[in-house]
């Protein structure tokens, strides 16, 4: 059964908001526990938004097209959903690095430019690069870095979960519905 683009804008804004939330509160739960983001930490992120992503595309497939998806509704789906997840989690990394924890910014650029010495590279060209990174550290680049980077992120967790989610029935019957609805609305 084909939806309403409004009724699947509104439902993967639903579960936008709802794994966007999840990312804010596991950012939170970083910055107050000031867990190292590697390792473990990290496997448990993955498995998160793989988890959510998977839940967002699996209900609309069963809730809202009669249990069944092709491949590319899938991945739609679950692009959508990040995209309205990584606007909420955009905002709030904005509003962490310049208002809650302005110093993070000033740490990580301070790792970053530690990470060019350690590379090797001469001070002129470090000097590029640090002015290149600070010069990115406006609301602006932060919220559209941020939505940018979680959407692909939603893309590439979506193509594979959409292989796992995607439901095809049989097309006769399909076809058959779709005519049979159509007559049930001429009649009315």
């Amino acid at each position: 059964m084909e939806q309403s683009k409004s009724q699947r804008i509104k439902v993967s804004m639903n579960h936008g908001l709802i794994v966007g939330l999840i990312l804010v509160a596991m950012s939170v739960l970083v910055w107050i526990t000031h867990i190292k983001t590697t390792g473990l930490f990290q496997y448990f992120h993955w498995a998160v938004l793989i988890g959510a992503v998977y839940h967002s595309i699996k209900t609309w497939r069963d809730q809202y097209c009669r249990g069944y998806i092709r491949y590319g509704q899938a991945l739609g789906f679950g692009i959508r959903v990040m995209f309205f997840a990584s606007v909420i989690f955009g905002f709030y990394t904005m509003l962490f690095l310049n208002w809650i924890d302005p110093d993070s910014v000033e740490e990580s650029l301070s790792a970053v430019e530690e990470a060019y010495y350690s590379m090797g590279f001469p001070d002129d060209q470090i000097e590029q690069f640090m002015v290149i990174a600070q010069g990115m550290q406006t609301p602006g680049w932060q919220v559209i870095s941020t939505i940018f980077g979680t959407t692909f992120l939603g893309l590439l967790i979506s193509l594979i979960v959409s292989i796992f989610v995607k439901k095809e029935g049989d097309p006769f019957q399909s076809a058959m519905e779709r005519v049979q609805d159509e007559g049930a609305r001429e009649n009315q």
